[in-house]
């Protein structure tokens, strides 16, 4: 008899701003800030989505090559539901996600970075961080 795979209602978002902060009427804002190359670096914010979120016991995010300490290990919290990171970055690209559900099960994912869609569309009210 085959062992049945766990599936789950998660997915893998990112944005330029900060998932907690869901008030629509609120004036959102993203931030960037000038890194030591020049180029504006963006707060951008990784987390969790789904139905399923709460069976999650952790993310480990891994990062591009470029990035020291590119392995971030995120326990969900009260005070982090979404397993939430926060990473200041200028570029796009992959992150590979471990999640790790609340019985030990383990989960690859794949996450390309959609940030730069926000800020194409141009509906940011931007706010320099230093």
């Amino acid at each position: 008899m085959k062992k049945r795979l766990k599936t789950y209602d998660v997915k893998i978002s990112d944005s330029l701003f900060n998932p907690e902060d869901r008030d629509q009427l609120k004036v959102r804002k993203a931030h960037y800030r000038k890194g030591k190359s020049g180029r504006n670096l963006y707060k951008v914010y990784l987390y969790l989505e789904g139905n399923d979120v709460p069976f999650i016991k952790k993310a480990t995010y891994t990062l591009h090559q470029s990035f020291n300490n590119r392995v971030r290990v995120i326990e969900r919290r009260p005070q982090n539901p979404y397993c939430k990171l926060v990473l200041w970055t200028w570029g796009l690209f992959y992150v590979k996600i471990e999640l790790e559900d609340i019985n030990g099960q383990r989960l690859e994912l794949n996450h390309f970075l959609t940030y730069g869609e926000q800020i194409k569309k141009g509906e940011i009210n931007w706010e320099v961080q230093f």
